[in-house]
């Protein structure tokens, strides 16, 4: 009995020890850390829109700008909670007043703590025990910083180190323009799902029927729509595009099944109100089948938005049909499929050999849930099998989320060094093919877009 005491008061112990063990205090995280830091990296999806459209912009005293307001407005901080609005007087004071104590249930979630380093290292304030003194400054400072498109570069390609950032327009889906020179232009194909009736877009934006007008296309029958899709990816493609993306698990389940062309011939040119939900999902599913043959024979990857959107049906698994029937398509799995990660690393080990999986977004959503996930990917698929994205949509949230990944990423391979299941070495190899190389491997052309070491790169710079 009394060894039996000794034996589980030192597994108490033990565990006690090890739940209070801090990798961060390492040596090895100190040097992994450094080593991401130092390394230029690719950011496969982001939401920044032209500098002259930049989300949150307010009117204030001083004139239109960007404000602490806008920063926290635009961010996913208010996902999880409300933030007050801006006041109609245009007066910071006003505002914060009452925003300050917007953040009181908030402190722990990833939603939140996410931009905290933008405010340290960026403007070198403390937002946790800011003043109010230390918040209207900053206030002041973000409106300055954001007078000036020069700010935009300093942060994405100085500060947080990206060399080239993936950029979804989903402003304006169909656009083939490339604003920011260190962007890199994705496809998305999400809209062109419900391209079964003009109907469908009756505001006119992200129209495929406008697109075919513009292009002057004919859109009678479903051939001259499939042959409308292809014209548009073959000319984003030759714009620069390198991928294909869709976020249509935000409106419906990822359960895509095989419908004929028959079928959704028989659908097309009919609007919604004379279609059943069945019939509106089957043609859906024949457009996204048909996408994924073209992005095989395009050559152009496939970017999914699986998992924290419509939860109903955002399950990466629900994919897996679509992946099986589609051997020679690159499908990327986004977020991980959080909270799905698991299955998501499942998915990687019967089909790695033309899958890949993206953490974008999942530091940001889940710090611990992603530095549990990177620890599960790397123990089931080859390292070069994973990728990151920022995934914000204004340069503090893109900075925050970058420093953020990394700090993650950073402490995930730090841990498997100190408990001696992988050599440094290793880990350091595993942090710049995360952060870096396994984008440039994916998307080989992404090479000849490569500027860091060759001269400064500045706006409209090409």
């Amino acid at each position: 009995m009394k060894l039996a005491c000794v034996i589980l008061l030192s597994f108490v112990a033990f565990a006690c020890a090890s739940e209070a063990f801090d990798v961060k205090q390492t040596d090895a995280f100190r040097r992994i850390k450094s080593h991401l830091d130092l390394v230029p990296a690719i950011d496969t999806h982001d939401h920044l829109k032209p500098f002259a459209m930049l989300q949150g912009s307010v009117r204030t005293e001083e004139g239109v700008g960007m404000t602490l307001f806008s920063l926290w407005s635009s961010s996913y901080f208010t996902w999880i909670h409300p933030l007050t609005p801006w006041p109609v007087s245009g007066r910071f004071e006003d505002w914060w007043a009452k925003a300050k104590k917007d953040f009181t249930n908030a402190r722990a979630t990833s939603f939140y703590r996410y931009q905290l380093p933008a405010f340290t290292d960026l403007y070198g304030i403390d937002f946790e025990t800011i003043t109010d003194e230390q918040a209207r400054d900053l206030n002041r400072r973000i409106f300055v910083n954001y007078q000036k498109e020069a700010w935009i570069y300093e942060v994405v390609t100085e500060r947080a180190n990206i060399e080239l950032m993936f950029n979804d327009p989903y402003w304006d889906r169909l656009t083939r323009t490339n604003y920011y020179p260190f962007g890199v232009a994705v496809l998305n194909v999400t809209r062109l799902l419900r391209g079964f009736h003009p109907s469908e877009y009756a505001a006119g934006v992200d129209s495929p029927f406008r697109y075919a007008a513009e292009e002057k296309l004919p859109m009678a029958t479903l051939d001259d729509y499939l042959a409308l899709i292809e014209h548009f990816l073959q000319a984003g493609k030759a714009a620069g595009a390198v991928c294909l993306k869709t976020t249509t698990a935000y409106e419906r389940t990822l359960q895509f099944d095989r419908v004929s062309k028959e079928r959704a011939a028989g659908i097309y040119g009919r609007p919604k109100s004379q279609l059943s939900e069945a019939e509106v999902k089957e043609f859906e599913d024949f457009i996204l089948w048909r996408l994924a043959d073209l992005s095989a024979k395009l050559e152009l990857p496939f970017q999914f938005h699986t998992g924290h959107a419509r939860i109903q049906g955002s399950n990466p698994l629900n994919l897996l049909n679509l992946i099986e029937a589609h051997p020679a398509t690159k499908f990327i799995l986004f977020h991980g499929g959080y909270p799905w990660v698991g299955e998501t690393g499942a998915i990687m080990q019967r089909h790695g050999a033309h899958v890949w999986v993206d953490s974008v977004w999942l530091p940001t959503i889940s710090y611990s849930m992603a530095r549990r996930a990177y620890q599960e990917w790397l123990e089931v698929m080859p390292s070069n099998r994973l990728m990151w994205g920022a995934d914000a949509h204004h340069v503090e949230g893109i900075y925050g989320a970058t420093e953020f990944t990394r700090r993650c990423l950073a402490e995930a391979l730090a841990e498997k060094v100190e408990r001696g299941e992988l050599r440094e070495a290793d880990a350091l190899h595993i942090g710049r093919q995360v952060m870096r190389d396994n984008a440039l491997e994916l998307f080989p052309q992404l090479k000849d877009r490569l500027w860091k070491f060759k001269g400064k790169l500045t706006p409209h710079s090409k």
